[in-house]
């Protein structure tokens, strides 16, 4: 998703010098980005779910961005396997919004997680100026802020790069935090939120000098920032880089790198490809050294399967899946393996793991879904890699432009497991949602609906949605 790279270029732009307010629209997305599924509640099965959708507002036309609550039930979709009528794919541009179902957030979200915990609650990144972790509640098809004062105003969130007890000479920091993903924690069943940022930050702020980048744990429940909860990527002698997502094993974080602005350095490339943060003891970063074995630019999302047995982990330049499986993933140093490395369409993105069993119940290999643009000028497309092949088992195109987040519902029907995708198109402001009615066979993939109107786009400027009613 190129226009995500633009960390600092687009920080003060605009359609209009104007101070009037501009309230974001809250019955469309703007450049939607971070998403995630909520299954629902026990006793509930036949409901649909709900799904929540963070607009970036990444062309500034607005004041703000938005998280949207999607009630599944209440848009018109089909049963997962429903054959696709006569007029294709369906166009559902009414979103059933209300002003509870709405909170608004900073511009430039990132990806977003969710705890389904006893009280669910939203994390989602933004890069706008105070470079925020967001944290909203869930109560039934409403939304709130957990920070002080509730409402759905979430301005200005958590700052990541505001002061912090026990910081020195401006670190820690995490300018442009760009993932996010929460877990329970090893001593309970607390969230745990874990943030990458792809910018360094210097020391002193604005110098140009003393870099460091870090992985961010923050205790979800209290929403408390310290020194201690930055944990530098380039500690006891490693390098430093920038980090782009994480993957929540039992006993470590799985840190992808990708390449990150440093100051009046621009753009640097990545230092990484895969890096281990102990969760008994976080100070301790292991390097891989997966970048010795395998050639890349820069890594993107990664997903790690159920067991914790593998993992797969996106790259670009070239544009591939590496799958990695993981011995001893309790062990002091984890032994790493590349067994596979995949061609996949360009841009790939984001990365999901679905676990799968035969019509006896038995497992079966894992079936890999990846996110992928294809370039920013044409419909992105959804792959798939079937585990058991070795290879790219199906692939569905004509998803929108540049597709980027993607959450699942998957569930068993009978003796079949089936999932729905859902897809935020960034680049045409919508939602694609696919059905995979039998995963065993990921070939009769196919799309079924588009969610929220398509976005207007300035010929010139090529982004612009600032004159769209």
């Amino acid at each position: 998703m190129r226009p995500l790279i633009l960390i600092s270029a687009l920080l003060w732009a605009g359609c209009s010098a104007s101070s009037d307010p501009r309230p974001p629209p809250t019955d469309r997305f703007v450049f939607p980005s971070g998403i995630a599924y909520l299954p629902p509640a026990p006793g509930n099965e036949a409901s649909k779910g709900s799904l929540y959708v963070a607009s970036s507002n990444f062309d500034k036309c607005f004041d703000t961005g938005v998280v949207f609550a999607l009630d599944l039930d209440a848009l018109g979709l089909p049963e997962v396997g429903a054959p696709v009528g006569e007029n294709g794919v369906l166009q559902l541009d009414d979103l059933k919004t209300s002003p509870q179902s709405v909170a608004q957030i900073a511009s430039f979200a990132g990806q977003m997680d969710v705890w389904a915990g006893e009280q669910p609650r939203l994390f989602v990144v933004t890069r706008s100026e105070s470079n925020s972790l967001h944290a909203i509640d869930i109560q039934g098809k409403t939304l709130s802020c957990a920070q002080p004062g509730g409402g759905n105003y979430c301005l200005p969130g958590i700052s990541l790069t505001g002061p912090v007890a026990g910081g020195k000479d401006d670190l820690p920091r995490a300018p442009a935090p760009i993932g996010v993903s929460v877990a329970a924690s090893r001593q309970d069943n607390r969230p745990e939120v874990w943030v990458t940022h792809a910018e360094a930050a210097d020391s002193p702020a604005r110098s140009s000098t003393g870099f460091q980048t870090y992985v961010v744990r923050v205790p979800g429940d209290e929403l408390s920032l310290t020194s201690e909860s930055f944990f530098p990527l380039g500690s006891n002698g490693l390098s430093v880089g920038g980090a782009h997502a994480t993957a929540i094993g039992s006993r470590y974080v799985f840190i992808s790198g990708r390449s990150y602005a440093a100051g009046l350095a621009g753009t640097v490339s990545a230092s990484f490809l895969l890096r281990l943060l102990d969760r008994t003891n976080p100070t301790r970063i292991l390097e891989t050294g997966l970048r010795d074995v395998y050639q890349s630019l820069e890594a993107r999302d990664l997903a790690i399967n159920a067991a914790g047995t593998r993992l797969y982990l996106v790259t670009r330049f070239p544009d591939s899946l590496l799958v990695v499986d993981v011995a001893d993933p309790e062990a002091d140093v984890p032994k790493l393996t590349v067994v596979d490395s995949v061609p996949l369409p360009d841009s790939a993105s984001q990365v999901k793991v679905l676990s799968r069993r035969d019509a006896n119940g038995q497992p079966l290999g894992d079936l890999v879904v990846v996110t992928c643009s294809a370039s920013s000028i044409t419909s992105g497309v959804v792959a798939f890699y079937d585990a058991d092949l070795g290879q790219l088992a199906a692939q569905v195109d004509g998803i929108g432009l540049q597709p980027y987040g993607l959450a699942v519902d998957q569930r068993r029907q009978g003796q079949t497991d089936s999932a729905r995708l859902y897809v935020t198109t960034f680049g045409d402001g919508r939602v694609a949602v696919l059905d995979v009615p039998d995963l065993v066979n990921p070939q009769g993939a196919r799309l079924v609906a588009h969610l929220g109107r398509q976005q207007g786009r300035d010929a010139k400027q090529g982004t612009s949605t600032c004159q769209q009613q």
